[in-house]
């Protein structure tokens, strides 16, 4: 009989509208020899955001454990053996970064080009007048701040507002 612990890692909480982005469901179980080990899921998706997030948490665990590491208990070695491993993780990080930050911005560009009546949600005026230049992530989307970005404000009884003739806060025009 398997014994095991059923966890939730709720990945890339996005801060403007608290929506779960991502979520990865994994089991603490036993393996063969009786040592705690994790495993996925029986019914997991297979997402890049995952391995993205598994090798960042990774690399945080072995930076924090690095920046603790001196000699003794330590050899030379292994403290060259650590600086190399969080070395390698950063950039594999930072190529899996690119890759999902172009394809968030595909999804993005898919659904503004697709003419929706909003692109964003935003509880309030202050929320959407701090949308970031570089961009907002909402969903699996991210959408650059740019001229015809529509968004929802709730708390302003549900208008819509639309960037035109510039991005700044201003230039926020209400359409509905």
């Amino acid at each position: 009989m398997d014994l095991y612990l059923k966890l939730h890692i709720f990945v890339f909480l996005n801060i403007n509208t608290l929506n779960i982005v991502n979520k990865i469901e994994y089991e603490i179980k036993l393996n063969d020899v009786g040592r705690p080990c994790i495993d996925l899921v029986p019914d997991h998706e297979n997402k890049p955001e995952d391995k993205f997030f598994i090798i960042e948490l990774a690399r945080y665990i072995l930076q924090s454990t690095y920046s603790r590491m001196n000699s003794p208990p330590y050899d030379q070695n292994t403290i060259n053996m650590m600086d190399i491993s969080i070395r390698l993780l950063g950039q594999i990080s930072d190529d899996m970064a690119k890759i999902l930050w172009g394809s968030m911005k595909m999804y993005g560009d898919a659904s503004f080009i697709m003419g929706q009546k909003f692109h964003v949600i935003c509880d309030t005026i202050e929320e959407r007048d701090k949308i970031d230049n570089r961009g907002i992530l909402y969903g699996d989307k991210l959408y650059v701040r740019q001229e015809g970005l529509k968004v929802l404000v709730k708390d302003d009884k549900m208008k819509i507002y639309e960037l035109r003739g510039g991005i700044d806060n201003e230039n926020w025009e209400e359409i509905i």
